[in-house]
């Protein structure tokens, strides 16, 4: 992997801490208590903190190679990546109850009981299990899909250039 310049690194840190202004503004919480417990149930069953966990894990990943034991001495762990680990430990429930905040925030009691049902059912079990595949998958068609139209906006940009003249 590349090395990211400082006006790199300080670029991401400071996305990053946009994303996070924008996912965390406002109040975390808005409603009653069981609303607040049924949200944090769907933010544990949907496993949300770990997609927002694996998310800042690769942010992170440039900055722990800045870090790695030597190739000699691989006992050794790697101490940002380490601090890391133990950091989101710490802080993995607050960020579930963040996260619920956003659930609670735009939708009803009675719709987050009846989520909840869904996803404990074999379809919204299934749905969680493939989404992660379904989600890469889609993100390669996208891509795919933008590089076809890429070439053909330029060769439609291209074939008007060359009528012009």
């Amino acid at each position: 992997m590349k090395k990211l310049t400082i006006r790199m690194h300080i670029k991401n840190i400071l996305g990053l801490y946009f994303v996070i202004g924008i996912l965390f503004t406002g109040d975390t919480y808005s409603g009653e208590k069981e609303q607040l417990e049924l949200a944090f149930k769907l933010v544990e069953q949907t496993h949300m903190s770990k997609m927002y966990i694996e998310l800042a894990e690769v942010f992170m990943e440039p900055y722990f190679e800045h870090y790695e034991p030597a190739p000699e001495d691989q006992t050794v762990i790697n101490p940002l990546k380490k601090k890391f680990k133990e950091e989101v430990s710490l802080g993995e429930e607050e960020l579930k109850w963040m996260l619920a905040g956003i659930y609670v925030r735009y939708f009803s009691e009675n719709e987050l009981r009846e989520i909840l049902d869904f996803f404990s059912s074999p379809t919204g079990t299934a749905w969680l299990d493939k989404r992660l595949v379904i989600q890469t998958e889609g993100e390669q068609i996208g891509l795919e899909w933008g590089k076809f139209l890429t070439q053909r906006v330029m060769k439609k940009f291209e074939a008007k250039k060359d009528e012009k003249q």
